[in-house]
């Protein structure tokens, strides 16, 4: 958290065991679709952020059971 960070490499759709990601406080506007092979991953922290609506309807479907903070 705290990067000041404008994106997130695709790679991290990668790391099947990672079960917590915080983003919190950058300059997001989108994530990446390959977040949602995370399926192990149970908390994903993007608050303050300006996540688009259409990029976290697409991790939110494919992502069920992780917990997602705006």
């Amino acid at each position: 958290s705290d990067n000041a960070m404008t994106g997130l490499p695709a790679e991290l759709g990668q790391l099947s065991a990672l079960r917590m990601l915080d983003v919190s406080n950058n300059r997001l506007t989108g994530i990446p679709h390959e977040l949602g092979n995370l399926q192990n991953l149970e908390v994903l922290d993007l608050s303050d952020n300006n996540i688009s609506p259409q990029d976290l309807e697409v991790i939110r479907t494919k992502l069920p059971r992780t917990e997602i903070i705006l």
